[in-house]
């Protein structure tokens, strides 16, 4: 049987000793992978393995300390760092990073439950593929709300994936806060408690060619499987153990869920067409409606 889940707690640390802390690593540490600057980043991101630590250390940004055995993180924001976007970077982008070795599964993706039933559907697919705005559609409708922006946590310890807790914050890119009128800044997702499960899994692809406001196929495991994989999250593929376990993982999450291939004509002018081809399309296909609201 997997291990209860526990939250994973952090401890912000005043500034990064940067000399200290620099010393330390390269006398004791070794270098487990970089990860190459993202578009919105100036530097390379270093992980390290220091004895029984390891570390995540990114010049400009800041870095944090964890170890295996606990889920728990020290950070440290870089001296003259903006502090709001170390604590997103931490959140959004290192501990769902983490998270696999503590034996909790992150995929790139994003979620809506209903709120009847607690059922769960998750969008995923690669950067700019509609994820958030296809989960914020599907929320604004009756029935619906949100579960998880851009980062899903899950376990496999029944018939269906359990979902639980990681910190997320709900955004849209510009061009979809224009469509629904939004003006909001990006605001954390409340969970909503209870048990969550995963009921389906759509893989998106927006073509603006496409005749028709979306087409879909059910994909095998054998075919979900590599596409689920490159939505993974993985601190370091330099650490077989836990690398074996994401495998199983996955392979189980693809055999237990239906997943589906879902592209979509990339155009505002067939929203909501897409959306309502959405919820049928899970009624009929995955057997997952949401009674609407009754307030």
């Amino acid at each position: 049987m997997p291990a209860p889940w526990v939250d994973p707690t952090i401890d912000w640390q005043p500034t990064l000793s940067i000399e200290r802390q620099l010393a330390d690593l390269r006398s004791a540490g070794d270098l487990l992978v970089t990860w190459p600057a993202t578009e919105f980043e100036q530097t390379d991101t270093d992980c390290f393995k220091a004895g029984d630590d390891l570390w995540i250390w990114q010049p400009d940004v800041g870095a944090v300390r964890f170890r295996l055995d606990t889920p728990h993180l020290t950070a440290w924001c870089w001296p003259g760092a903006n502090p709001a976007w170390f604590r997103q970077v931490v959140t959004r982008s290192w501990l769902p990073a983490i998270y696999p070795l503590w034996g909790r599964q992150v995929i790139h993706a994003s979620a809506v439950q209903c709120r009847a039933t607690e059922v769960c559907v998750a969008f995923t697919g690669p950067t700019h593929a509609g994820k958030s705005t296809t989960a914020y559609a599907l929320q604004r409708r009756s029935g619906w709300r949100a579960l998880a922006d851009d980062t899903v946590a899950f376990s496999i310890a029944g018939p269906l994936p359990a979902l639980h807790p990681i910190p997320n914050e709900a955004r849209l890119r510009p061009a979809s806060a224009a469509f629904f009128e939004v003006d909001q800044p990006p605001a954390e997702v409340p969970w909503p408690g209870g048990n969550p499960v995963l009921a389906a899994i759509y893989v998106l692809e927006g073509d603006p060619t496409l005749s028709r406001p979306a087409e879909f196929a059910p994909l095998r495991a054998s075919e979900a499987l590599p596409l689920l994989l490159q939505q993974a999250y993985a601190l370091s593929f330099k650490i077989p153990k836990y690398n074996q376990q994401l495998m199983k993982d996955y392979l189980a999450l693809a055999a237990a869920v239906p997943v589906f291939h879902l592209r979509y004509r990339r155009s505002f002018d067939v929203a909501d067409e897409l959306f309502s081809a959405i919820e049928g399309h899970l009624a009929e296909a995955a057997g997952v409606t949401c009674p609407g609201d009754r307030s």
